[in-house]
């Protein structure tokens, strides 16, 4: 398929521009597929044609790595934007047809930046400058997706509030499935404040077919959220596959190689 921009049929329309959909990729539990999500969504929804960015907005760094680029060689990060010391502009790489807006370690101290009272002037909407960073590259892409840490944090409250969706992976387990909750009460409170999100849905992540316990507890979470119209657990589930770990640890994302999130991406695409 011929790479191009299908901005025109996804994208949200604000005063006749037509700006990117904003996917945070959130949990509140670790290790749940995060990062692998964002980078394996970026490359799919590139080969399908789609200009897509990845921010990342976890001090992990992990980004970088799934897509082969060293953090520790990064000069200027999302933090330094944030902070308002470069643009967008000035940190934009791109790797496997993907722009990235890349983080590291120092992301670790945009909570005590922000929030220090000695900085109140300069920060005064501090859960709001990840939004406005994402100004200056919106009208550029289709999608736009973050990837954010499991913390209810200053980066993690900047990723929700600039997101018009959200999904959230699980690996169908107790402690990640009591995640689910704790992240759809964080959406709720935001929600609450006037935030225009939406939950797109729950993605089963990780998942052994020769686990009985994975079948009977995705069985369940399905049987769950049943009920539950306006939260969807996804059809597609992504399998634990050691060449997913793989792909990740050399940083060559392959789509080829990750059918499952390929069709992931095909269903988020027929109702986002």
């Amino acid at each position: 398929m011929a790479k191009h921009s299908k901005v025109a049929n996804n994208a949200n329309i604000t005063n006749n521009v037509k700006t990117a959909r904003i996917i945070s990729v959130a949990s509140q539990k670790g290790g749940v597929g995060k990062t692998a999500t964002v980078t394996n969504m970026a490359v799919g929804l590139v080969s399908l044609g789609y200009k897509t960015a990845v921010i990342d907005m976890d001090a992990q760094g992990h980004i970088a790595l799934s897509f082969g680029i060293e953090k520790s060689n990064l000069k200027k990060t999302i933090y330094d934007v944030l902070i308002g010391e470069v643009k967008m502009r000035d940190i934009k790489q791109t790797a496997f047809g993907v722009d990235l807006y890349l983080s590291n370690n120092s992301l670790s101290d945009l909570s005590p930046k922000v929030m220090a009272q000695l900085n109140s002037k300069q920060f005064p909407t501090p859960k709001y400058l990840l939004r406005n960073a994402i100004g200056q590259i919106r009208t550029r892409y289709d999608y736009i997706l973050i990837d954010t840490s499991p913390s209810n944090d200053i980066p993690t409250m900047n990723s929700l509030l600039a997101s018009t969706d959200i999904i959230i992976p699980v690996l169908p387990e107790g402690l990640s499935i009591d995640g689910i909750f704790d992240t759809l009460i964080l959406i709720k409170n935001i929600q609450e404040q006037g935030a225009k999100v939406n939950v797109l849905g729950i993605l089963p992540t990780m998942v052994q077919d020769h686990t009985n316990l994975h079948h009977v507890m995705l069985q369940d979470l399905r049987k769950r959220f049943a009920e539950t119209p306006d939260i969807k657990v996804f059809d597609t589930v992504i399998k634990r596959a050691i060449r997913h770990g793989l792909a990740q640890t050399h940083g060559e994302p392959d789509i080829k190689k990750a059918p499952e999130y390929l069709s992931f991406v095909k269903e988020v695409l027929a109702i986002a």
